[in-house]
């Protein structure tokens, strides 16, 4: 496994983030950092075949949840049931940011609520999944971004620089760690839920504010 671990609290000092505009909560939608335009949040949705997993409020919340007993979403392409948003915003050079409100309902268990598609070494350039009460890289449990996550929004951003070969993870507007990307691809972003192997019986997200920016 490659991963580039950067700070334990702080802003990042010398590893490219200082200056990134960080403060304690998380205020009104604005990216980490300057220099970013705003483009289409355009999604496709994926759900298993012949189920409804997925629900938005007339206040833009996203309610996704699957079981465990629900058939893959893509038979004979990869591991699981999805519901999720696979955003089409695609990009292969510069930087990309994602943002969004996003809170895990108590007991899901191994399946990833966001992910970085695209990469050489490996097919997502980031992913961070639900195990247990946390928020983990991949689903490394050893490697904790945030925890406790359970029925409580927090404030998700994820900026990936494609140019030093990198992710960047913010939670609540504090940086949380930096990974490899796993080498060039078509790269674009999805959440929601991604069952994998041993999830939980039932697993619930909730996605709200979403925006994305490039630069």
């Amino acid at each position: 496994m490659r991963r580039r671990s950067l700070l334990v609290g702080g802003a990042g000092a010398g590893l490219g983030l200082a200056g990134w505009g960080l403060s304690a909560t998380p205020a009104a939608a604005a990216p980490i950092g300057s220099g970013w335009t705003e483009v289409s949040a355009a999604h496709n949705l994926h759900q298993p075949p012949d189920r409804t997993r997925h629900t938005v409020g007339s206040d833009g919340e996203h309610h996704f949840w699957l079981y465990d007993s629900d058939p893959s979403t893509f038979p004979g392409q990869d591991s699981g049931p999805r519901s999720e948003l696979r955003f089409l915003d695609q990009y292969t050079s510069g930087s990309a940011q994602f943002e969004a409100d996003v809170k895990v309902g108590a007991g899901a268990h191994n399946v990833c609520v966001m992910q970085v598609f695209g990469g050489s070494s490996w097919a997502t350039a980031f992913m961070t999944l639900a195990t247990h009460d946390s928020l983990t890289y991949y689903n490394y449990t050893d490697q904790v971004i945030q925890a406790p996550i359970y029925d409580t929004y927090l404030r998700l951003n994820v900026v990936h620089d494609t140019a030093a070969a990198a992710v960047h993870v913010f939670v609540n507007r504090r940086f949380k760690a930096s990974y490899a990307d796993h080498g060039r691809a078509t790269h674009y972003f999805k959440c929601g839920l991604y069952g994998r192997a041993g999830m939980s019986a039932r697993s619930d997200a909730y996605i709200k504010n979403i925006h994305l920016y490039r630069k």
